[in-house]
């Protein structure tokens, strides 16, 4: 009989086996950590710009929606505030997108602030429990005659001039708002209208969510783009909007953005 026996390995061989010593382990977890730091930024900015890329799909979605309610109704739009309640979209809208929560809201603010939601990223929540972080512009609405703001604003239809730079729906703080040249921007992301005038308005549409300076829009002739928060003050809100307003690039006096606005494109 054979007898195999294993081959012994002096203690004082290169072969040895041998752990790892404790600086060695630390060199590679702090490696680790040095990697970790470097694409985390990374993986973080491209996750938001991929949800960037889907809340323009979902407002190309909702022009379909808005092209087909108007073709519907002899190019009109809804009433919107009516008797001093605001006859909202959501549930106007609601057999053609079939269910809240989904097209309602941007793929960044998708939970309420009672759900622990903050800021920017926070959707909004009505008394009905219908919740989502799109708003429509109130101006677009087929208001009534002596509606708020006075009713000669209102766009009433979509058959109107220039529509390439009519906004229509936007990321927003609320279901709703009526921007206006002599509205103020935001001293801070994310804070909210103090009253319903049309000072504190454009505060409810211009947000950071997309943390590049911008905020996606659908305008009336149904194209969908990125606008620049500075740019809000350039777009035809209303029928009598000065789009060379008070903040506008050019104006004097020029316009004193707020600190955390300084840095964004003028236009």
């Amino acid at each position: 009989m054979i007898r195999w026996t294993p081959k012994q390995v002096p203690r004082n061989s290169s072969r040895a086996e041998k752990g790892f010593t404790l600086v060695e382990l630390l060199v590679v977890i702090a490696a680790v950590a040095l990697l970790s730091a470097i694409l985390m930024p990374s993986l973080t900015g491209a996750r938001r710009r991929t949800k960037t890329v889907v809340c323009q799909g979902n407002l190309k979605q909702w022009g379909v929606i808005l092209s087909a309610y108007t073709s519907d109704n002899d190019g009109r739009f809804f009433r919107g505030m009516m008797d001093g309640q605001w006859n909202d979209w959501i549930e106007i809208l609601e057999p053609f997108y079939g269910k809240v929560g989904g097209l309602t809201c941007c793929p960044l603010a998708t939970k309420t602030r009672r759900e622990g939601a903050q800021g920017v990223f926070a959707a909004w929540e009505d008394p009905e429990g219908d919740y989502g972080s799109y708003g429509l512009s109130a101006w677009v609405c087929n208001a009534d005659p002596g509606a708020v703001f006075g009713d000669s604003l209102y766009w009433r239809d979509s058959a109107v001039g220039g529509t390439s730079n009519i906004p229509v729906f936007l990321d927003c703080l609320a279901i709703t708002g009526w921007p206006d040249p002599s509205s103020r921007p935001p001293d801070n992301d994310g804070q909210r209208p103090g009253g319903v005038t049309l000072q504190e308005q454009m505060k409810n549409f211009c947000i950071n969510r997309h943390g590049n300076g911008t905020t996606n829009c659908l305008f009336m002739d149904w194209s969908v783009r990125p606008v620049g928060l500075k740019e809000l003050w350039k777009l035809k809100w209303h029928r009598s909007f000065d789009t060379s307003g008070p903040w506008t690039q050019g104006h004097a006096p020029p316009p004193a953005w707020p600190e955390w606005m300084r840095g964004f494109r003028d236009y």
